[in-house]
Formats: C-alpha cells, structure tokens, sequence
C-alpha cells in the first residue's frame, strides 16, 4: 500500500509545483519587447512649433534627432499642414542625426510643392546630415539646402 501512495504524493507534489509557478507573476512584456518598447519612444518624434527667433509668423517644422520610416506619417501630416501657407515656411533640421529615404522624400516633396507655387522653404540648423543624404540620392539642387553647390 505504500507504494500506491508514493505516486499520488508525487502527483500532489508536481500539481503544487506545477501552482507554484502559475503563481508567479509574469511581466507584461518580454525583455527584448520592453526594450524596443523604450527605444521607440519619441526620439524621432516630429515637432512643430512657432519659431518666435526666426521670425513672429514664421511657422517652423523642428526635424528630430532620428527621422525614419517609422515617423513619416507624422511629418507628413505637419508639411501638409504647412504646404499651402503663404508665408516662409522653416525647417529646423539642427538636431538631426540620421535621416532615411522616406524622410528624403517627404522632404523633397514639400520643397517640390512650395517652390510650384512660388512660396519659400528655409532651413534652419546646420543641415550636414540631410545634405549628405540629399547628395547621395541626387536631390541637393531640388532640396535648395543652404552651402549646396548647385
């Protein structure tokens, strides 16, 4: 008869361990996940703002530091906004670090716009990152970036 019980309190001890580790909270995402997750956070998000240095009505769109395929949508958003306004619309691109080819075309795109209608697109910052991005895709001329050989 003892060894019919040994079995059950087997089986009784596995079930409590089984218990023991359902009991265990879980965290709500893995670590790779979390880690993504904070990597993700606005570093890339687009600013756009009134610029009161550059000039009282001057509305100006501020580039981050990361713009990629990932924030093109809001950038596209913030030019179209700002395509048909008559007054000089200014482009901080100061903090930018990296920049994609979606961004380049979203970029040359509101140029492209505002130039067919005879309205003006400045740049603000140092732009070294987005001219050396417009040099390689062949836009530097379309672009009008400030220090760009024509």
């Amino acid at each position: 008869m003892s060894r019919l019980q040994t079995p059950k309190a087997t089986a009784a001890s596995a079930d409590s361990a089984k218990e023991s580790v359902k009991s265990v909270p879980k965290s709500p995402m893995s670590t790779n996940k979390a880690k993504r997750k904070r990597a993700a956070t606005p570093v890339a998000a687009v600013v756009v703002e009134d610029a009161k240095a550059v000039a009282p009505s001057q509305p100006t769109i501020v580039l981050a530091s990361n713009c990629n395929v990932k924030d093109a949508g809001e950038l596209k958003q913030s030019l179209c906004h700002y395509v048909d306004d008559s007054a000089p619309v200014a482009l901080d691109v100061g903090k930018v670090e990296r920049v994609d080819t979606s961004t380049m075309q979203l970029l040359c795109a509101f140029v492209r716009d505002r130039s067919a209608q005879q309205r003006k697109v400045e740049w603000v910052g140092d732009a070294n990152v987005i001219r050396e991005a417009a040099r390689l895709l062949g836009v530097e001329e379309l672009l009008s970036l400030p220090g760009a050989t024509p």
